[in-house]
């Protein structure tokens, strides 16, 4: 998986839709990039 700009992900370890950091962790907990699943605008996971 791949970081795309403007992406909302759902993070694995906190629960929070966010907006990934620049360097792709979790701006809320810090969980690394591999923690974060991609969701629509209605914040339903999307399969990858």
């Amino acid at each position: 998986m791949e970081l795309e700009p403007g992406r909302k992900y759902r993070c694995a370890i906190c629960g929070q839709i966010v907006t990934p950091l620049a360097d792709g962790s979790c701006p809320i907990c810090g969980a690394p990039f591999e923690m974060l699943v991609p969701v629509d605008e209605d914040g339903n996971d999307i399969a990858e």
